[in-house]
């Protein structure tokens, strides 16, 4: 189980890799089956301290701490409760994916290996308010079908089985993006490859124990 110190530490990592800027994004991770942390309201996730991570539960909207949980629990709640085996969640909002969500560009990731194995299907969700429970019902629904989740003119969600796994996802679709951004700007359109190559891969990946 990841600690209160790993949460920090992953607060460090997105500002340190220019995936989060100002006080955007929240993250937090599941301590029990019907309980999780979370980064409180208008935190710099860039130096967090153990006073801003609130306890929030699962099943209602009680929570305990000294701060208030970010405006975004409803959503993080909504992962937790429909997806057993998500332990942490990241939402954050890298310059180029976020560029993307305020788009009608589509992110495929079948132009890398990487892309394929470390994000899948990424899956888009209408505008909402941030902070509504009209978002954090969409994200919720949303995350049955995928474990990034890219919410028009507002950011990312990447979920998983670990901190670093959603990091990973979250470094890797701002890598695409990026890609995306400079290869319509220069006129070159990416080569993909296509729905079967993509299981194909997939199926190689888990016949050599990669996946």
């Amino acid at each position: 189980m990841e600690s209160r110190e790993d949460l920090i530490a992953c607060g460090r990592n997105l500002a340190d890799r220019k995936l989060i800027w100002g006080h955007s994004g929240n993250i937090s991770m599941r301590t029990q089956s019907d309980s999780f942390l979370i980064s409180a309201g208008g935190s710099d996730l860039n130096c967090l301290r153990q006073e801003d991570l609130v306890l929030c539960r699962i099943k209602s909207d009680s929570w305990e701490g000294t701060r208030r949980p970010s405006m975004e629990t409803g959503m993080h709640r909504g992962i937790y409760h429909n997806c057993e085996d998500a332990k942490a969640v990241i939402h954050s909002q890298p310059f180029y994916s976020t560029l993307i969500a305020c788009s009608d560009v589509d992110i495929r990731p079948d132009c890398l290996p990487e892309a394929m194995a470390y994000l899948g299907q990424v899956v888009r969700v209408p505008y909402y308010h941030a902070g509504s429970q009209a978002l954090a019902e969409a994200v919720a629904v949303a995350a049955q079908s995928g474990r990034v989740l890219l919410l028009n003119n507002h950011g990312v969600v990447c979920f998983g089985s670990s901190l670093d796994e959603c990091l990973l996802a979250t470094e890797t679709l701002e890598f695409v993006s990026r890609l995306l951004v400079i290869s319509h700007s220069a006129g070159a359109g990416l080569n993909y490859l296509g729905k079967d190559v993509m299981e194909g891969f997939l199926r190689h990946l888990k016949s050599i124990g990669r996946l």
